[in-house]
């Protein structure tokens, strides 16, 4: 084997710095248009958790509501005001309109204090006849795609999940006296999983690195099942209460690993691209372990990881399982908070996943079919880059 001149190699990012040089202006025109539908968001979709009760006469509502902190920001609110307790109580109180045959109901208070990594927001509402419907505008109008996740429990049992958003911000509330309630319902579950999978630009553009650097059918198919295996593994694990790392970790390394993933894929047939793939990944993940964020111990997985890809298969179906992993505890937090202190049936927890896996080959497929087609694209730095930009800035946006 011929060696190369010693003078005539590459430093370390040196050929990433060239392709950000050539490649910039468009990767910043791609990278935008990539996140214009997301910008509010910078992260997977906005999402925030309703818990309703109401009494046996319909008359009396109570409200529970878990809102992240990284919600905050989304909605230009200061984590650290002194006076963001009632801030949230008053934007609670004005954000939803309770109705029952005779007109609005009136509300009784609302409070609100943190809790770990939450706000917790309580109201209650007396209405003068059984509350018939509740219309929704808490952060629905202050953040772009918030979709607030609602289970409604009455004297026949519980109901939901239902998704409200800015399109869809009612639900009906006299159908829990006037019937007994469902089971969880497997195609309401499958549709939340195919929602939650679209909706989440940080998954999206994972799959879409995955799809650029298969060459063939075969090669995606690896690719996409270690996806499957890894967050199906995870989810039922976290859903049974086995293992619940915490969510600033699981969102942190999510993007941490789109950004190594995009960096190699940019970086493809340059002169020791894994070696400055490796080096990008430890200089990130050492910042989240300045941060207090990630541990130690991810560190040097996290650079492993940028080894992974490559020509074979199990490789990249392994790395893929990998990522699939912390996948799956974001879903299970989410399934978690729709069943409060119970145990979710193996039902909704199947079309749940399944709804996953649908939303995956509905944006794997037709994405892959383009790729085909356009090989300047599938094989050009610019989209690659474009990911790589938003994958950093998640992933710092998630260490703040």
């Amino acid at each position: 084997m011929r060696s190369e001149p010693a003078g005539s190699r590459p430093p370390p990012l040196a050929s990433l710095a060239a392709l950000c040089r050539r490649y910039g202006r468009r990767a910043v025109w791609a990278a935008w248009l990539l996140a214009l539908p997301g910008l509010a968001a910078a992260h997977s979709r906005s999402v925030s958790y309703a818990d309703w009760t109401q009494s046996a006469d319909g008359r009396e509502l109570r409200l529970e509501l878990r809102l992240p902190m990284v919600e905050l920001n989304r909605a230009s609110l200061d984590p650290a005001d002194p006076a963001l307790a009632e801030t949230l109580a008053r934007a609670l109180r004005e954000g939803y309109e309770i109705r029952d045959t005779q007109g609005a109901c009136a509300n009784d208070g609302a409070q609100a204090q943190r809790s770990g990594e939450s706000w917790l927001l309580e109201a209650r509402w007396h209405c003068r006849s059984a509350a018939q419907q509740l219309r929704s505008q808490f952060l629905l109008d202050r953040i772009p795609g918030h979709l607030q996740l609602a289970q409604l429990h009455g004297p026949q049992g519980s109901r939901g999940p239902y998704a409200l958003s800015a399109g869809q911000p009612r639900m009906l509330l006299a159908e829990t006296a006037a019937a007994p309630a469902p089971p969880p319902s497997l195609p309401r579950y499958l549709g939340l999983g195919v929602e939650h999978i679209l909706s989440g630009w940080d998954h999206l553009a994972f799959l879409l690195i995955l799809v650029l650097g298969a060459a063939t059918l075969a090669q995606l198919a690896w690719r996409v099942t270690g996806f499957t295996l890894g967050h199906s593994l995870t989810l039922v694990l976290a859903t049974l209460g086995a293992v619940r790392p915490p969510a600033a970790l699981i969102e942190a390394f999510i993007a941490l690993t789109i950004a190594c993933t995009a960096a190699e894929r940019l970086l493809a047939g340059q002169p020791r691209a894994a070696a400055q793939a490796a080096l990008l990944t430890a200089v990130l993940a050492l910042a989240g372990c300045l941060a207090g964020v990630l541990p130690w111990l991810l560190l040097p997985a996290a650079v492993l990881l940028s080894f992974g890809g490559g020509a074979d298969a199990r490789l990249d179906s392994l790395r893929s399982a990998l990522f699939g992993l912390f996948h799956g505890f974001g879903f299970a937090g989410l399934l978690a908070t729709l069943s409060p202190g119970q145990s979710l049936p193996a039902l909704p927890l199947f079309g749940f996943n399944l709804g996953v896996e649908l939303g995956q080959l509905l944006f794997v497929l037709p994405v892959y079919w383009l790729a085909q087609r356009w090989p300047r694209w599938r094989d050009g730095p610019v989209l690659p880059a474009a990911v790589l930009a938003l994958g950093c800035g998640w992933y710092f946006a998630r260490l703040a």
